[in-house]
């Protein structure tokens, strides 16, 4: 698996950094990330932005997706919200591979915050392509 080489590609991505997203932990089929969130993360009414919630979860699935080895790319996404958070709070997403066709998978994410209680379950449909991930970090 080329684990060391999609943490360092997610976690120097610019969009992760401009969030403050951290890939923490990832081995084939499964990605873990966290967030502590900011009030720039905040929407008008002081709770976190469901688009924060959504590039997070969005970040963490494509981890996952890219554990295999090869490039993978997301072509659709669904997300449900159930509870909101605040600044201070962190923030843990969970992406399981549940499906590995040829080309086609799904990837399922759980965002939940430090106390454990789910805010949101994201689900992606991604394609992976025939190439292959360098074998360690460049």
């Amino acid at each position: 698996m080329h684990e060391e080489y999609i943490r360092k590609i997610f976690n120097e991505c610019s969009v992760g950094r401009l969030l403050g997203i951290e890939i923490c932990e990832l081995r084939e089929g499964f990605a873990k990330g966290m967030l502590t969130l900011k009030k720039e993360h905040m929407n008008v009414f002081g709770s976190v932005h469901g688009g924060i919630l959504f590039s997070f979860a969005d970040q963490v699935g494509g981890a996952c997706g890219n554990s295999l080895g090869r490039k993978a790319v997301l072509v659709e996404s669904a997300i449900q919200y159930f509870k909101g958070a605040v600044p201070g709070e962190t923030i843990f997403g969970e992406a399981t591979y549940t499906y590995k066709g040829k080309k086609i998978g799904r990837i399922d994410i759980k965002i939940y915050n430090d106390r454990g209680e789910l805010l949101a379950i994201m689900h992606n449909i991604s394609y992976t392509s025939e190439n292959e991930h360098p074998s360690e970090a460049q």
